[in-house]
């Protein structure tokens, strides 16, 4: 099962339903922990707590 998450993208500004797989922080060794969303054309990143909860939405150019 998926958890479900929405996020505005920095990039784009669409509201979007992110679709989290609850494995995906299982490979965490810190928190919170961040993941390449891809968007359309574009692609953003997110913070993740250790219950797959966004922290944060982060535009490319503050990872990169």
């Amino acid at each position: 099962m998926m958890f479900e998450r929405y996020a505005k993208c920095p990039v784009c500004e669409k509201r979007t339903v992110l679709k989290v797989p609850p494995d995906v922080i299982k490979k965490a060794s810190r928190f919170p922990y961040t993941v390449k969303v891809k968007h359309e054309d574009h692609y953003f990143y997110i913070n993740l707590d250790s219950q797959a909860w966004i922290t944060d939405i982060l535009h490319p150019d503050m990872v990169e």
